[in-house]
């Protein structure tokens, strides 16, 4: 054997020891070969998040941020703001109002949203879709930090009643060093 064919063969046997080593791609069966190797997403709904986020050009790990605080990855949540108005009620994964809705053109006249148009709110793709598009034209127009506080009581709520909920925001901020961090 050649001096070049050993060292060939030393590389190849050194290649296979530090495939062997990689972890395997999540459902890949033992034994087929497979060294894919994935990251686990950091949240749920990442991919949707990254896909939103990269649309309207803001941080995925601020939306997941969002969403974690408003609905805690859950697509079915819904707040009743006031019982006696269906149209101030926010649902959905990032908790979207039907007025956002509207002004995203998804629901005709928030006031009297079908159950056609709510039901598109809770699908999770438009909800993050609609509630990123929100996020992101007030925070185009207001800053990040005023449009954190207008995720919980809205443009009308912030600039009109002066509402502010500093608890909320900072939740959101806390969720998002979090999700930062994770690398």
């Amino acid at each position: 054997m050649s001096p070049g064919a050993a060292i060939a063969g030393v590389v190849v046997l050194g290649l296979i020891f530090l495939l062997a080593l990689l972890p395997k791609k999540a459902g890949a069966a033992q034994g087929s070969g497979s060294a894919v190797v994935t990251r686990p997403a950091k949240y749920p709904y990442a991919d949707l998040i990254n896909r939103f986020a990269d649309k309207y050009g803001e941080d995925p790990d601020l939306i997941a941020a969002i969403v974690k605080v408003e609905s805690d990855f859950d697509p079915t949540a819904e707040n009743p703001e006031d019982p006696g108005l269906d149209y101030d009620s926010s649902y959905g994964l990032m908790q979207v109002q039907l007025a956002v809705a509207q002004d995203f053109g998804r629901v005709n006249d928030y006031r009297h949203a079908t159950a056609a148009e709510i039901a598109w709110l809770k699908v999770p793709e438009n909800n993050v879709n609609c509630g990123t598009w929100n996020f992101d034209r007030w925070a185009d127009k207001y800053g990040v930090d005023i449009a954190l506080h207008m995720e919980n009581v809205g443009e009308n709520g912030y600039l009109n009643k002066g509402r502010r909920n500093w608890p909320h925001v900072n939740k959101i901020k806390a969720a998002y060093n979090e999700y930062k961090n994770a690398g």
